[in-house]
């Protein structure tokens, strides 16, 4: 027995590709409750088991289909301060959400009321991404001594999401850089400062 044969044939990603890319063209056509494995493997030229050795179900698929196409757009920022690096960080998220990439996190947000399983898989991916996404500018931040390492930074990986969502999908109200910074200099910085019981300002 060869070893390929004994290990199995390597994985091949570009039906990872070809299925993602057509799991998020048929959430823009058709919704997400409207989507069937079924016709994710017909679009994307592959069988269902081929998809469900990658992805154990609907919700897992279209969370990574959605984090890949869309989320990990956001570029690395460092402007070389907490604030300027929260400003640079939220602009991108916000113009993100404004997009038809935004579009597609709306149509999984409003489905995954109702599909508990596709909530509890958008909740973990969505913190696992803002986490990554702040945990470098919150880090670098205290090497800069900034803020210290007992600040407790969590609570901005709701706050900004909840606060974007809701003006842009909700209210309608406009997320420009003005308000963003009313955001970063009124809301997060004094949260952050409060958090590790500094009463000095952040520059």
């Amino acid at each position: 027995m060869s070893i390929t044969s004994f290990i199995g044939r390597p994985r091949d990603h570009s039906r990872d590709t070809a299925i993602e890319k057509a799991a998020i063209e048929l959430l823009g056509e058709v919704g997400y409750e409207q989507i069937t494995m079924e016709a994710v493997a017909l679009r994307a030229r592959v069988s269902k088991a081929t998809i469900y050795r990658r992805w154990k179900n609907k919700a897992e698929l279209m969370v990574n289909a959605v984090q890949h196409y869309a989320l990990c757009k956001c570029p690395t920022v460092d402007i070389g301060s907490l604030r300027g690096d929260l400003i640079e960080v939220i602009s991108e998220k916000a113009k993100s959400m404004k997009s038809t990439d935004g579009q597609f996190i709306r149509g999984l947000m409003t489905a995954a009321r109702t599909d508990g399983e596709l909530g509890a898989v958008l909740t973990s991916s969505l913190s696992d991404y803002a986490g990554s996404t702040y945990a470098a500018i919150f880090e670098r931040a205290i090497a800069r001594g900034e803020i210290s390492d007992a600040a407790k930074t969590e609570i901005i990986l709701e706050i900004v999401p909840a606060v974007i969502s809701f003006r842009i999908f909700i209210s309608h109200q406009s997320v420009n850089r003005k308000f963003i910074e009313h955001l970063v200099d009124d809301v997060i910085i004094p949260t952050i400062k409060h958090s590790q019981g500094e009463n000095a300002c952040l520059k």
